[in-house]
């Protein structure tokens, strides 16, 4: 995307509605938008004057683990704004939430072929082994000529490695045999180790991947050899192991976005559906990206209605994408104290709506200003099981500014609350608190 070209065309388009509400006698409210996406980076980088601030400490998706997150928004401009919050989600799962299955390389898709960059979307993906700590572990690669039980070309580039061997007791002459074995399928090796051997000069064997198996092994002849990587083995029950239908996405858009989406269409989400970067952040959320068939595949607006997700204090609560793709509540929000509910609307706090899946300041953003914390940290739960294998989850926060005024919150260039009727429940009693502070 070109952002400097987009920004003319805003421009333009702003002069041109301030034309025609110069004629029509409508008025063309001041309006902003900003997104944030949480995923391994992001960076607190201004390009518009009311923008979300943001200190994000990535975490791994690690159970047990919390990540600083702190949100809050900042106007820059000149006029005194009202904003508002809410998030659209992507959490990228197992389609088997985690369940590990091996087959034989007859099976289709068990025996995984490398794609660069693959989605991995509806389609048989490997359990990784760790071929390189393997290495390092001692174990040595099993010449193929010593081995029975693999199948050629099916089972190419399968690797048996071994450690150990016999020992002889030097008084009774009694042997021992003790050894380990593990088999892993290298299904990438990379362009540095090509033509080389684990141990050769420049070989990194952390630059391969490798497949899991499982197999049943025998000693087949011992070579008269104390080493086991001289021995001649029979494998039998060989199986490639994978994560069957490969992943999927669960996407989650919390509320209806009032401004267009990254591309400029009008249709009530800010990412979803569209890709580019944001924030030094890579983003495919077009529905073929996130594994839909069509476009309507995108998820409905779904504001957050149940208990365990609304805050109306500080604490933990949970997201909807976890809940809705794996039927868990383990990936959690800490809100900051700095929130409030409508029963008491104090004033400088955030307030979630249910009504519409937004979170209000509770008076206007002026000039220089910056709003107190809405979120303090992102919370991976020690809870959380085999279903989030391999997930990735990323947090869209999603901002939008109006200027502050009464009539921008119910007027359809501006928010449109009430959606061209009276606002009513908890929509009015957030609409009289902003307009109270102006």
């Amino acid at each position: 995307m070109k952002k400097n070209s987009k920004k003319k065309k805003l421009m333009a388009a702003a002069a041109a509605l301030a034309l025609i509400a110069a004629i029509s006698g409508t008025f063309a409210w001041i309006t902003a938008q900003d997104q944030r996406i949480n995923r391994a980076e992001s960076a607190a980088v201004n390009d518009n004057s009311v923008t979300v601030k943001e200190t994000w400490e990535p975490k791994p998706l690690v159970p047990g683990t919390e990540a600083t997150k702190e949100v809050a928004v900042s106007n820059t401009g000149t006029a005194s704004v009202f904003v508002r919050v809410s998030y659209e989600e992507v959490l990228k799962h197992l389609d088997k939430l985690g369940a590990e299955k091996y087959d034989a390389s007859s099976v289709t898709g068990a025996k995984y072929t490398y794609v660069a960059n693959d989605s991995g979307l509806n389609k048989h993906m490997p359990i990784n082994f760790n071929g390189d700590q393997t290495y390092k572990d001692g174990f040595i690669i099993v010449p193929a000529s010593q081995i029975t039980g693999l199948a050629t070309p099916a089972d190419d580039n399968v690797k048996l490695l071994v450690k150990g061997g016999k020992t002889v007791d030097a008084v009774t002459g009694v042997e021992k045999i003790s050894y380990e074995s593990k088999l892993m399928h290298e299904y990438f090796t990379h362009a540095d180790n090509s033509g080389k051997n684990p141990g050769d000069v420049g070989y990194d064997a952390s630059k391969n991947k490798y497949q899991a198996m499982s197999f049943d092994i025998a000693v087949n002849n011992e070579n008269s050899s104390l080493d086991a990587k001289d021995w001649n083995f029979t494998l039998s029950n060989v199986k490639y192991g994978y994560y069957e239908n490969g992943y999927k996405n669960t996407a989650v858009n919390w509320a209806k976005s009032s401004l267009p989406d990254e591309d400029g269409a009008a249709t009530g989400r800010a990412l979803l559906g569209t890709d580019g970067v944001r924030y030094s952040v890579d983003y495919d959320y077009t529905f073929g990206g996130l594994g839909y068939t069509n476009a309507a595949g995108l998820p409905a607006v779904t504001p957050a209605t149940v208990a365990d997700q609304i805050p109306t204090a500080t604490g933990n609560k949970g997201v909807q994408a976890d809940t809705n793709g794996l039927g868990k509540n383990n990936i959690r929000i800490g809100y900051s104290a700095d929130m409030t509910n409508t029963t008491a609307l104090d004033s400088n706090k955030w307030v979630y709506n249910a009504d519409d899946g937004w979170f209000y300041y509770t008076v206007p953003v002026k000039s220089g200003e910056t709003t107190k914390n809405l979120l303090e940290k992102l919370v991976f739960e020690s809870a959380m099981g085999t279903e989030y294998t391999n997930a990735s989850y990323d947090l869209i926060v999603k901002m939008e500014a109006v200027q502050a005024n009464a009539d921008a919150l119910i007027d359809t260039a501006g928010w449109n609350l009430g959606e061209g009727s009276a606002p009513t429940g908890d929509t009015l009693l957030i609409v009289n608190k902003l307009k109270a502070g102006i």
